[in-house]
């Protein structure tokens, strides 16, 4: 492999769901377990290295993520739980061996990574930065049935009080995530028919 649409198709055949985002980057998507691993996958120019790079998200969070804020849409936006290190293939070309080691990296580091912990820190308002660390809190609170903190939060919008969050965050962000969390907590694996994740 030598450039990036060979790259990807060297993670399609090991099956990977590959898809291009707005800029044609292409990304590799896989489902292990109960956790989705999302690869952007990078070869800049020909003397450049392969790089890999992204995410694991839930089913969950993605889900919550899409109906609060993009209510129709009918795939889930995959969004970032756990941020992956960077995987690099320090070669020009590489090999069906160095692919095959960089799933297999990939692999291992979604297996181990502790999901827990990152939904703490989305959990915590202030430990994520404003912008789009606002709209992750809400995700979040949602995904795991925060209903009563989302309760507190719309009775302050209300009242005219934002609690600091930042100007895109709306009142019906704020009613669409307690929702989804108030259904959460009555069913806690329920997720709706749509929006879903590719894989």
């Amino acid at each position: 492999m030598a450039n990036q649409t060979e790259l990807a198709q060297a993670f399609a055949d090991r099956g990977w769901r590959v898809t291009r985002d707005e800029t044609s980057q292409p990304c590799g998507e896989l489902r292990v377990g109960d956790r989705v691993l999302l690869a952007i996958l990078t070869k800049r120019s020909p003397v450049f290295a392969f790089h890999l790079s992204g995410w694991i998200t839930t089913d969950a969070l993605s889900v919550a993520y899409t109906v609060i804020f993009h209510p129709r849409k009918r795939v889930a936006e995959s969004v970032p739980l756990v941020l992956s290190h960077e995987i690099s293939i320090a070669r020009e070309i590489a090999s069906d061996e160095d692919i095959d080691g960089a799933c297999a990296a990939w692999i291992s580091f979604a297996q181990e990574a502790n999901l827990e912990a990152g939904m703490a820190v989305l959990l915590d308002k202030e430990a994520r930065p404003r912008g789009s660390g606002h709209a992750m809190h809400l995700s979040a609170l949602a995904a795991t049935g925060g209903g009563e903190v989302l309760e507190s939060y719309a009775a302050a919008f209300s009242q005219g009080d934002r609690l600091g969050f930042v100007n895109y965050i709306t009142a019906e962000n704020i009613a669409a995530a307690l929702a989804f969390a108030q259904r959460r907590r009555a069913e806690p694996g329920w997720l709706p028919r749509s929006p879903r994740l590719r894989v």
